[in-house]
């Protein structure tokens, strides 16, 4: 598979349609303590840009479905640092070598040169078979502490498959910052442990079996990662294609009741809808 056409991140799951320009901000963002103080209300612009690639009659389309803030100067730090976020995370290294120097302005023109740049690439190979690009992002605002932003993404450039990935990044509605496990528990040891009890359920492996002789890339036991995020009532962990074993064992995505770490969350989870 040629593969050198993108370098991605990035993950999901909003279809909706609206196009806007990005106003210029002012370089002081209101934190988190200042939204009780305020009626402004962030809003998320989503939407999806499409393109078919491939030769004749054998056309396939290609899209993203993006979603990211209007921002202005009423904006939140967290949600400029969340734009910054998606506008370097989803890219082509076409993009990435000549990209200009500043921050880029999400548009939906934006991500339609993305597609267009990966057409290119797939025009300059003359490939007989067409290739297959897909992104979507999705926002999630319903926690009072905290933003989860979760991409999916998935892309075949020949070869016996395509690839696939997920990812899951939770931003601070107070600081902007890039919230870590830490953040969230206490006792990573404990949150371990209670992890690796329901990986092993997800994968259908005894209790005691040796993880690298069921076929995973573990050296020192069960890890966790930082790929997370939080769903209803579940804590969940996602390890993608190639992370912890060989791409047979495709997305392993591992959930944690509450029920289970709640003596050992540090922060609030609660919603605000």
């Amino acid at each position: 598979m040629k593969s050198r056409i993108l370098t991605l991140s990035i993950i999901a799951f909003a279809i909706f349609s609206c196009e806007t320009e990005t106003p210029k901000k002012e370089k002081e963002k209101p934190t988190k303590g200042d939204v009780q103080e305020t009626e402004y209300k962030p809003f998320i612009i989503t939407g999806v840009e499409r393109i078919k690639i491939g030769i004749g009659e054998e056309k396939e389309e290609s899209s993203i479905a993006y979603a990211y803030y209007k921002l202005s100067k009423e904006s939140f730090r967290y949600e400029e640092e969340i734009n910054d976020y998606l506008a370097k995370s989803i890219t082509t290294e076409m993009e990435e070598q000549n990209k200009p120097k500043g921050k880029i302005e999400l548009s939906p023109a934006h991500f339609k040169t993305i597609l267009k740049k990966f057409k290119t690439e797939f025009d300059n190979y003359e490939e007989s078979f067409p290739w297959s690009y897909y992104d979507s992002t999705f926002i999630d605002e319903s926690f009072e502490k905290f933003v989860q932003v979760k991409t999916t993404n998935y892309m075949f450039t020949g070869g016996a498959h395509g690839s696939s990935y997920l990812a899951n990044v939770l931003f601070s509605k107070e600081t902007g910052e890039i919230l870590k496990l830490k953040d969230f528990v206490s006792d990573k040891s404990k949150l371990t442990k209670i992890a690796d009890k329901y990986f092993r359920k997800v994968v259908e492996i005894g209790s005691t079996d040796d993880l690298e002789e069921a076929g995973f890339w573990f050296t020192n036991g069960f890890e966790l990662n930082e790929n997370f995020y939080f769903e209803g009532n579940n804590m969940v962990f996602v390890y993608n294609q190639y992370e912890i074993g060989p791409y047979s064992m495709g997305i392993i995505s591992v959930e944690i009741p509450f029920r289970e770490i709640n003596s050992i969350l540090k922060m609030d989870l609660n919603r605000t809808k």
